[in-house]
């Protein structure tokens, strides 16, 4: 399972103020708040997050993202519902791209497409697919990515 999470930067700043009162709270546990310290510790944390969700969605087909269940556990995970989720990060100046796999050693069998022009489907539930593989797909103002595993 596979997941992926894009944040254009300059968007999320135009977008989101998340130093107004009580906003971390609603996303973030204490410990990750004391992780957050400028824009991009915050919309890294987020992207991880969402990017765990997007596997757990496709698992469990409930749209019911609750960011606080989904909880930082190390640089290279998180946890939900005990279960822990590997994450790997791409932090840029402009954007914030995160995958989250359900185990670490299915990184390298990992392609990331970043032409919005690639043609894929729906399944029955509305996930994305290309030749009946699910894949993960993120877009966020300027930026689009789908993860998928690579074709042998």
């Amino acid at each position: 399972m596979i997941g992926n999470d894009i944040i254009d930067l300059r968007t999320a700043a135009v977008e989101s103020n998340w130093r107004r009162p009580n906003y971390l709270s609603k996303i973030f546990t204490p410990k990750e708040q004391s992780l957050i310290s400028d824009d991009q510790s915050v919309w890294w944390l987020w992207s991880a997050k969402e990017a765990v969700y997007k596997i757990i969605n496709r698992a469990t087909l409930q749209r019911r993202y609750a960011p606080l269940s989904i909880t930082y556990h190390s640089p290279d995970s998180f946890l939900y519902q005990e279960r822990e989720y590997f994450i790997k990060s791409e932090l840029t100046n402009e954007f914030i791209h995160t995958i989250a796999v359900i185990h670490p050693d299915l990184f390298p069998q990992l392609e990331v497409c970043k032409d919005r022009s690639i043609p894929y489907d729906k399944d029955e539930h509305g996930l994305p697919m290309i030749a009946n593989q699910p894949v993960s797909i993120s877009h966020h103002g300027r930026y689009w990515a789908m993860v998928k595993q690579k074709t042998i």
